[in-house]
């Protein structure tokens, strides 16, 4: 398949009220256990409250209501509760559950435990019918083969991923590289992402990708590609007015695939 026959796309600069009401909503009540997680909470929930609150109009989009959804890396559960006010059946999951066990119990989440690298996602075979799998392939460092072969193993045959991630290609990116040597949203340097895990319980950022090399991934995974979305970005100054102008060239990206056949896909096989 030609990657330039695919529907490629530019994300509206604002999302919806209705939408970031339902996020602050969440907000309000999303709670992390630790102090030593507080602050990373905070700023987390600062820096990606508009991103959050798009996904949640995409999910809109490209599910119907009581909709399947699987939120993969869900942590720290801020889309998960907004999803879950929105009426659909939502499983979250996450490599330590425990960091937000409180809100979790409070807010009656389904939220399940598992290494997406290692271990099988605890869901049936074609059993959802949107999954999500936002910010979280960047931060992948052992097998994401595995990972995204399980996403397909899960999905119905009709059923939809989308996939969100920074894009390398990115006017922002481009100048970080040039400037500072270092990707746009590896925020702290390469030794910050490391020591996300040691102090946070989650790997930062191993390695950002552009928008063609996520497509290519995927199918070769099994997937069909259905459009590609450029999100982010509209800045002040000469890269806010390049992001309006080259949509391709904004600092993150949605993909959104379909399985390519339903075939029999083994879990990591």
């Amino acid at each position: 398949m030609s990657w330039r026959s695919i529907p490629i796309e530019g994300e509206p600069r604002w999302p919806a009220g209705r939408h970031l009401e339902q996020l602050d909503a969440a907000g309000g009540v999303v709670r992390p256990e630790s102090e030593e997680l507080v602050e990373w909470f905070e700023t987390y929930r600062g820096q990606h409250r508009e991103r959050l609150a798009r996904d949640l109009g995409l999910v809109e989009r490209f599910a119907t209501p009581a909709a399947r959804l699987l939120e993969v890396g869900a942590s720290p559960f801020l889309l998960t509760a907004a999803l879950v006010s929105g009426d659909y059946e939502v499983c979250a999951i996450d490599l330590a559950p425990e960091r937000f066990a409180s809100t979790v119990a409070e807010l009656e989440l389904d939220v399940r435990r598992c290494d997406i690298e290692r271990e099988p996602l605890p869901v049936a075979d074609g059993s959802c019918d949107l999954v999500l799998f936002n910010e979280l392939f960047e931060h992948l460092h052992q097998d994401p083969i595995f990972a995204l072969r399980e996403v397909l193993r899960v999905l119905d045959s009709q059923g939809c991923l989308l996939l969100s991630t920074p894009n390398l290609r990115s006017f922002r990116g481009l100048k970080n590289l040039w400037l500072h040597h270092q990707a746009h949203a590896v925020s702290g340097g390469v030794f910050e992402q490391w020591d996300k895990r040691r102090r946070l319980g989650h790997m930062g950022h191993v390695r950002e990708y552009t928008g063609f090399e996520v497509l290519d991934f995927l199918e070769r995974i099994g997937f069909a590609i259905d459009r590609l979305i450029y999100r982010g970005g509209h800045g002040r100054g000469v890269v806010g007015w390049a992001e309006r102008l080259v949509p391709s060239m904004r600092p993150f990206l949605t993909v959104v695939a379909r399985p390519a056949a339903r075939a029999v896909v083994e879990p990591g096989s």
